[in-house]
């Protein structure tokens, strides 16, 4: 009755060991799931609109040059407006977009 007691008890250490081994499995396989998708989350798309500079005109008036998809514009604005003033030729030999 003895051995009998210590035979099973070493299948039991062997089954719980393969239990504890696919579990490590499976939680790895999770984790690097969950992390590709934090990652894949994290990325921000490129931002499309900027800001490249404004000029206060006093009174809450200024002018700016906004930068969208490449191409800039001169802007005017007010409290109350906003308005195109001019589309800005592109520049050839610039080495940054604003």
């Amino acid at each position: 009755m003895k051995r009998e007691r210590n035979l099973w008890s070493g299948m039991e250490n062997g089954m719980t060991t393969e239990i504890m081994r696919g579990s490590a499995n499976a939680f790895r396989v999770r984790l690097s799931r969950l992390w590709a998708r934090v990652l894949r989350l994290s990325q921000h798309a490129p931002r499309r609109l900027r800001l490249c500079e404004s000029l206060p005109l006093g009174e809450r008036r200024f002018v700016a040059v906004v930068e969208f998809d490449g191409a800039r514009f001169l802007v005017g604005g007010t409290p109350s407006s906003l308005v195109l003033l001019s589309r800005l030729a592109d520049d050839g030999g610039r080495s940054e977009t604003c």
